[in-house]
């Protein structure tokens, strides 16, 4: 791939630049988020900070552009600061000491302690790449309306491609600084189901004072849970209540293939697969398919308008926990729609298949 001669993408290619002055202390530690913000006309900020087990939130008055915020931190942790219509919105790190940020809301500046001016730095090369391929494909867009189509399918090829280099630039972060807290945190963040794998080696090199850390024990025991639910593995028993009071357990469906699908009555996405269900279910329903519905609602009535509203004819279950939902968190979910393909002996034989990928595996399942 070549770099265009109007984007510098500074990358980090020594890992001599990482932030190895943090420490653990074990005990909290006091920080100020302050700010000096041009051209910016709400009346209040918003700063979210923390791991994802103990995230914390707080807002602050802006006065003539200025704010402050106060409060502790055991070690260095992900924040983001945020206005109320999103038009401001910053991903930082906060640390102990004084974090100071400045311009306008567009265009940022955030300095602190070194792991603040670290995660700085990797951030703002993130938000050059993201700014060069909104820009690629506003000029497919502009090409497309002028109907020069062969143009605008080379732009959407050439934006998808710096559309994946943000991916590249994390995971080139993550190898090349082992000793950075940050590490943890975009590790964290990328691990998944699918790149599991991938990320054994990235996380066996993090530093051990990294993987001791509250983030690095919150990835260690990601990846324990995800290595259980791999594609190969046998399904994690459940039980939880139906939508009739019976209760459903995994041995319901034992000697059948069923599609264990995450959803929520106010998940758009969720929602607009489910016509996709209702016709898999029409032509593999007979021949042994079956879906059961996990929802992560917290209200038992918006649950069953959707149920109803979209023709949900499958059994459905719900503790009415939202994110806490047991089945949910013992199978890792994390983003709805998610689901577990598990085939009649009660093994995961595929997962997060929506759309065509879902009606071709039943093909090949029932052919």
């Amino acid at each position: 791939m070549n770099i265009n001669k109007n984007i510098v993408l500074a990358l980090f290619i020594t890992a001599s630049l990482s932030a190895l002055s943090w420490q653990q202390t074990g005990k909290p530690e006091a920080f100020a988020v302050s700010g000096n913000l041009s051209g910016f006309k709400d009346s209040i900020v918003y700063l979210t900070y923390g791991v994802f087990d103990d995230t914390k939130m707080d807002s602050a008055k802006v006065i003539n552009g200025k704010f402050s915020f106060k409060g502790r931190v055991e070690e260095p942790v992900q924040g983001m600061l945020f206005s109320r219509d999103y038009k401001l919105r910053l991903d930082l790190f906060v640390d102990k000491g004084q974090v100071e940020i400045s311009g306008a809301p567009d265009n940022l500046k955030v300095s602190g302690s070194a792991v603040v001016n670290e995660y700085a730095r990797f951030n703002q090369e993130i938000m050059s790449n993201r700014k060069w391929v909104n820009n690629i494909y506003t000029e497919a867009w502009n090409a497309k309306q002028a109907g020069d189509t062969a143009r605008a399918r080379l732009l959407e090829a050439d934006g998808g491609k710096w559309y994946a280099y943000e991916y590249e630039i994390r995971r080139n972060f993550i190898r090349q600084h082992p000793s950075s807290p940050v590490s943890a945190r975009e590790l964290l963040m990328y691990v998944n189901n699918k790149t599991l794998d991938e990320c054994r080696p990235m996380y066996d090199a993090l530093h051990a004072t990294v993987k001791s850390s509250l983030q690095g024990q919150e990835l260690t025991r990601r990846m324990e849970l995800l290595s259980k639910i791999k594609t190969g593995n046998k399904a994690l028993p459940f039980a939880q209540t139906a939508v009739d009071g019976q209760t459903i357990t995994l041995d319901t469906y034992k000697g059948k293939y069923v599609l264990l699908e995450f959803w929520a009555s106010w998940c758009g996405p969720c929602r607009a697969e489910n016509p996709n269900l209702r016709k898999q279910m029409d032509i593999f329903g007979a021949k042994g398919f079956n879906v059961l519905g996990v929802s992560l609602d917290k209200s038992r009535d918006p649950w069953i308008k959707a149920i109803d509203k979209d023709g949900l004819t499958w059994t459905q279950v719900s503790d009415l926990k939202g994110w806490n939902n047991a089945i949910a968190v013992a199978y890792g979910v994390k983003a709805v729609p998610a689901n577990f393909l598990i085939d009649p002996s009660g093994t995961i034989i595929a997962q997060d298949l929506r759309g065509e990928a879902l009606n071709q595996k039943l093909k090949e399942i029932f052919k």
